[in-house]
């Protein structure tokens, strides 16, 4: 269901408040002490040290206070400090009381002090999807040497080496710009890199600080992954060609990333208990001093104030030294406003789904036949001829109830035992309801959306026979539960169906715009495959993930924003290497202006959760097309130092400004008349709350990477609420001519309640470079 105008503000506002206070919540490692980001000023290192981290240490230990107790193995100042920082930014974690806080905020050169924050991750056909490979081909027709040069960095739960797809067979020496090295472990040696998997390392001090030891029994304290979702990332990212790659015989077909033939460098963030920030800034500052072109970052942690945003602040600082930071939006869709990373400099993906479906068929007492999704694979299938008790222990309303929810303890197994159970989302996991259901004695279950998830379905390896089903369909096989004591049913499941129409469709769980910090700044970036992927798994754990779960496979599929944003990562490796010269902003422009908003069946892009026409605030700028994106005709580009203007114009004050601002000494030149002036592709124009203002103007620049002579004229949609009108109409670029600059006017005609979406396309009979518009008016004080 559309949400109204009023209710949409109502909830922009909400959210601000919850923005602003639930990420500001942090982990406390002891009463007395817990882990803190200090941002220090480089240029601020007084001569007497010989380098900044005597220095750091020099001013921990004057703040220390004498009544920490010290630990044996260490002096204390130097037990203290966590991480040293100094490649994406400067500074240190460390270990401090509030009173130690307070005091070193006093010291000349300390810029910043924030608490630590945690991250959670978000979480073979998509190469042929996206047009990376043909159908009658097993190997990417865009494969080239160069592929060979560009290392993306994967941080998250870390690697499983012996996959199929790290296999480094026919790949060409390591190239020489990098400096990685691989770390050893439990479970990992020296041996486990290769020339596909160029580097690996782990980063726990901030968890153990926060978290306590890390149980080397039951955890690998190594860059060997045990979860399984680093390993998935990473091999959509880059993973090599096999051949015959399935699970349990569901998407049966070569498995490859969006760029086989880059490298991998595997850096373990996450472990059981979270993604600590600190631990997530030491491996961003040493992926960029190893030597990463691209790193691609499946999780989030909320939102937070730029300058407060110590993934946003390491992102500008890799960013600056020209590496692309490709990053989830997260799971929090279909609510509007739930984005995380949401910074400018940061590529944002949402998640879609593909043309590939897992169908199975839910056959009623009454002899009516329901489909819905499905993965199971196993002994205990149902016999189609037969018809088994159905039971639901919930009403058919919206109220929803522990035991309607299949939560462990829930179910009585006197009324389960032998039949089939209908459970509803949500609280636990999926597959989790399914061991419920299991172990009170159930046959079956039949896993039902509610208003949260729509009509969305998201195929789950079950460990009994289990059928998901979109809200409508859960309703009246509900109903017909509820309305009849003899209810019966049984399920089928049908395999992998493929060129599914209408595809994409928006995924229901990916998160929604508008940008909370910045209207003017339009998130999500893109779309990409995210719903029901194919990739590498871990040998340590079943695909449902479960301790009970004794199955091994080599590959799993799962969903998640964790799944679309390697596939972004992985055709942003594609890009550099065709473009090495290229800067981050211009590939992400490249991504953007070449998205597509057209599903197969030539109609709008959809949103799964209401089956209506999507909107940028969906899915940005559109689904990501490679192979346009490597020959996009024109870019919007945008330097370290135009980023920073952006920060300027958005009235950060002079000490929040100082943490972007560590290389270069940066200062603001006030280059930018306003935010909504930064040259990002996209265009969002926000007509303030005073009803006097009626006119809004934008301006931006294109640089041309196509044919040195080229010409494109502009074609604009046309909006109830506005009139827009481009100056110049036409653009004329010559060898000599390679960069222009158009300004957008704005003209209200009648305020709109609700934003308007739209586009402006730059045509030259061969380049499509089109910009998603959004205009908005903020509703009178």
């Amino acid at each position: 269901m559309a949400e109204t105008p009023q209710r949409w503000w109502l909830l922009l506002l909400v959210s601000t408040y919850l923005a602003a206070t639930i990420v500001a919540s942090t982990l406390e490692s002891s009463p007395a002490t817990k882990t803190y980001i200090v941002y220090m000023d480089k240029w601020a290192k007084p001569q007497e040290f010989s380098d900044h981290r005597q220095w750091y240490s020099s001013m921990i230990k004057s703040v220390a206070s004498s009544r920490t107790e010290k630990r044996d193995d260490a002096d204390e100042n130097d037990d203290r400090i966590i991480y040293n920082y100094q490649t994406a930014f400067h500074g240190v974690a460390a270990q401090l009381s509030e009173e130690e806080v307070e005091k070193l905020l006093e010291q000349d050169g300390v810029m910043a002090v924030f608490p630590e924050t945690v991250y959670h991750l978000h979480t073979t056909r998509s190469p042929l999807f996206l047009g990376l490979e043909r159908e009658d081909s097993t190997s990417a027709f865009t494969d080239k040497l160069s592929d060979y040069d560009v290392v993306v960095g994967v941080l998250d739960t870390g690697i499983w080496p012996e996959s199929p797809s790290f296999n480094d067979t026919g790949m060409s020496r390591i190239p020489p710009h990098w400096k990685g090295t691989c770390e050893t472990g439990r479970g990992f040696s020296r041996h486990n890199c290769n020339r596909k998997i160029v580097g690996a390392r782990v980063f726990y001090r901030g968890y153990e600080a926060a978290s306590g030891k890390i149980n080397e029994q039951e955890e690998f304290k190594s860059p060997r992954d045990q979860d399984g979702h680093g390993t998935h990332t990473a091999a959509t990212v880059a993973g090599s060609p096999v051949r015959g790659a399935n699970l349990l015989g569901y998407a049966y077909g070569t498995a490859r990333g969006m760029a086989p033939g880059a490298r991998i460098a595997a850096y373990k963030v996450c472990w059981t208990g979270g993604c600590f920030s600190s631990d997530i800034l030491s491996a961003m500052d040493q992926a960029v001093a190893d030597g990463v072109n691209v790193l691609s970052i499946s999780l989030g942690g909320g939102v937070s104030s730029y300058y407060r945003d110590s993934l946003s602040i390491g992102a500008f600082g890799a960013m600056e030294r020209g590496v692309l930071i490709s990053c989830s939006a997260g799971n929090g869709g279909p609510d509007p406003i739930s984005l995380t990373n949401v910074s400018p400099w940061v590529t944002t993906v949402g998640a879609s789904t593909m043309d590939r479906d897992f169908p199975a068929t839910i056959k009623l007492g009454t002899g009516k036949f329901f489909t819905g999704a499905s993965l199971y694979k196993g002994k205990r299938n149902l016999a189609v001829n037969k018809q088994y008790p159905l039971v639901y222990h919930g009403s058919n309303s919206s109220n929803l109830t522990p035991s309607s929810m299949c939560l462990e303890g829930t179910l009585d197994r006197h009324s389960v035992a032998g039949k089939i159970v209908i459970c509803d989302r949500g609280i636990s996991p999926r597959v989790q309801k399914g061991q419920v259901v299991k172990d009170a004695g159930g046959v079956g279950m039949i896993l039902s959306n509610t208003a949260v998830n729509g009509e969305e379905l998201v195929a789950d390896c079950h460990l009994l026979p289990a059928v998901a089903v979109g809200e409508t369909m859960g309703k009246m096989i509900k109903h017909y539960a509820a309305s009849n004591h003899n209810a019966t049913a049984t399920l089928a499941f049908l395999g992998t169906k493929l060129r599914i129409r209408p595809s994409p469709v928006v995924a229901a769980f990916s998160s929604r715009g508008p940008n909370i910090l910045s209207l003017e700044i339009l998130k999500p970036d893109m779309i990409a495959p995210g719903v029901n992927i194919l990739a590498a798994w871990t040998g340590e754990l079943g695909p449902s993930s479960l301790p009970s779960d004794h199955r091994r496979t080599k590959f799993n599929i799962l969903s998640g924003t964790s799944m679309s944003c390697p596939h972004v990562s992985g055709v942003a490796a594609l890009i550099k290497s065709r473009h090495p010269d290229w800067s981050p902003a211009a590939i992400k422009s490249a991504l953007m202006t070449t998205a597509y908003v057209h599903d197969n069946t030539h109609s709008p892009l959809t949103d799964a959760s209401t089956a209506a026409p999507s909107t940028p605030y969906d899915h940005g700028a559109g689904h990501i097309n490679p192979l346009k994106a490597l020959d996009p005709g024109l870019v919007y580009d945008i330097g370290a130092q135009e980023y920073f203007e952006f920060l300027c114009a958005q009235g950060l004050t002079a000490s929040e400004l100082q943490v972007f601002s560590k290389f270069s000494n940066r200062t603001c030149r006030h280059a930018l008349a306003n935010s909504r002036d930064l040259n990002y592709p996209a265009i969002s124009a926000v007509f303030p709350e005073n009803t006097n203002t009626t006119v809004l103007t934008l301006h931006r620049t294109v640089t041309n990477v196509g044919p040195p002579v080229s010409s494109y004229h502009v074609v604009i949609s046309t909006f109830k609420g506005a009139s827009v009108k481009v100056e110049p109409s036409k653009l004329d670029f010559t060898g000599n001519r390679k960069k222009m600059t158009y300004k957008i006017t704005f003209t209200t005609k009648s305020r709109q309640s609700a934003p308007e979406f739209g586009s402006i396309i730059w045509k030259d009979g061969v380049h499509r470079v089109r910009s998603p518009v959004v205009i908005t008016w903020l509703p009178p004080l």
